[in-house]
C-alpha cells in the first residue's frame, strides 16, 4: 500500500515538474547537437556528393564505411573522443540537473521558478558529483565481480562444460541485475535527504542512503524494480518505433524528429517520476517512524 501510495504521489509530482524536466530536455538537447553537428558535417564530407547517402537510406551498409579509406579512421577517432567527451560532460551535467529536479519534486515545492530550479542545482551540484562517482565505481567494481572474473575463469577453464559456462555467466548476470536497483535506490535516497539537509555533507548523505534503503528494503525494492521496468518498456517502445521508420521527405525528417525528442521527453519524465516516488517514500517512512516515537 506504501508503494502505491508513492508511485501516485511521485506520478502527480512529476507532472507537476513538467516545466523543470522542460529545462532539462533542453540542456541535454543542446549538449547532444554541439557533439552531433560537427560528426554530422565531418561524415557528409567524406561521402561527398556520392551515392554512398541512398544506400544509407534502405539501411546501415558497411561497405559505405568501408570504402571511406583513411578518413575512416579519422571519422572513428573523432567519434570516440566524441562520446567520451559528451559522457563525461553528460556525468558533470546530470549531477547539476538531479539537483534541480529533486527539489522540483520535493514536498515543499508548489509552484514552478526556473530560479530555484538552477539554485538548487548550483547548491547541491558538488555533493550529487560525489554521490554519482562514488556509486559508479561501486558499479563499476560490482559489474568486475559478478560478469569479467566469471567470464574471465570460464575462458582459461579447459574442465567446465559449455552448459554450466551457460548456467555460470547467466547467474552472475542475473545477480548483478538484481543488485542495480538497491544502487539506484542508494543514490536516490542519499540525493533526496540531501535536498532536504543542505548544510550535511555529502558522505552523511551517502551513508543515510545504504542505511534507508536496507532499513526498508522490501517496499523500497518493490517500488524501484516498477520504476525501473516502466522505462524499460518506454526504451523498448521506442526501439520498436524509430528504427523501422525511414522517411524520405524533408515533412518526414522533420516529424521524425520530433516524434524522437517527444520521446526522449516522455524517458525524462519516467526518471523525474522515480525521483518523485522516492522522494514521497522517504517522507512517508520518516513520518511513520516519527509517529512510532
Amino acid at each position: 500500500m506504501r508503494v502505491f501510495s508513492s508511485l501516485k504521489t511521485g506520478f502527480s509530482r512529476s507532472l507537476r515538474s513538467w516545466k523543470d524536466v522542460l529545462i532539462v530536455w533542453f540542456i541535454l538537447f543542446i549538449l547532444v547537437s554541439v557533439f552531433m553537428y560537427p560528426f554530422r558535417t565531418s561524415l557528409g564530407s567524406a561521402f561527398g556528393t556520392s551515392m554512398i547517402t541512398e544506400k544509407l537510406a534502405t539501411g546501415f551498409d558497411i561497405e559505405a564505411f568501408a570504402d571511406l579509406g583513411s578518413t575512416l579512421k579519422t571519422l572513428l577517432s573523432f567519434l570516440t573522443s566524441g562520446f567520451m567527451i559528451l559522457y563525461l560532460t553528460g556525468f558533470i551535467t546530470n549531477a547539476f540537473l538531479s539537483g534541480g529536479l529533486f527539489n522540483s519534486v520535493g514536498k515543499e515545492s508548489i509552484k514552478f521558478s526556473s530560479r530555484e530550479f538552477f539554485m538548487a542545482g548550483s547548491k547541491n551540484f558538488w555533493s550529487f558529483l560525489v554521490i554519482s562517482l562514488i556509486l559508479t565505481l561501486i558499479m563499476g567494481f560490482l559489474s568486475g565481480i559478478f560478469i569479467l572474473i566469471p567470464v574471465s575463469i570460464i575462458s582459461f577453464s579447459e574442465t567446465v562444460s559449455e552448459k554450466n559456462a551457460y548456467i555460470i555467466v547467466f547467474s552472475a548476470v542475473a545477480v548483478f541485475l538484481a543488485i542495480i536497483p538497491v544502487i539506484l535506490l542508494v543514490a536516490d535516497y542519499a540525493r533526496a535527504w540531501k535536498t532536504v539537509n543542505e548544510n550535511d555533507s555529502c558522505f552523511r548523505a551517502l551513508g543515510f542512503g545504504f542505511s534507508q534503503a536496507f532499513r526498508n528494503f522490501k517496499s523500497s525494492y518493490i517500488l524501484m524494480l516498477f520504476l525501473i521496468l516502466a522505462q524499460i518498456a518506454l526504451g523498448i517502445m521506442i526501439m520498436l518505433i524509430l528504427p523501422g521508420w525511414k522517411p524520405v521527405t524533408g515533412s518526414g525528417v522533420f516529424l521524425l524528429l520530433i516524434i524522437s525528442q517527444l520521446m526522449f521527453y516522455f524517458r525524462l519524465l519516467l526518471k523525474t517520476w522515480r525521483y518523485a516516488s522516492v522522494t514521497s517514500h522517504l517522507e512517508n517512512t520518516s513520518a511513520r517512524k516519527n509517529e512510532n516515537l
